[in-house]
């Protein structure tokens, strides 16, 4: 189960930097990247309590 998480959290961090990328040319936040950032606020609190727990 680790190992799928860890996996999961390195295709987050590949999209974050994606993202990050995009935003080097433009002077907003893009909505793209607000949604990524929320959802990868939930899963980093999910995933935190998740391993606490084990």
């Amino acid at each position: 189960m680790k190992r799928s998480l860890f996996i999961l959290q390195i295709i987050l961090g590949i999209f974050l930097l994606f993202f990050i990328y995009k935003q080097m040319n433009q002077n907003h936040l893009d909505t793209w990247f607000i949604l990524y950032t929320v959802f990868f606020i939930f899963f980093s609190s999910w995933f935190d309590k998740h391993y606490k727990k084990s």
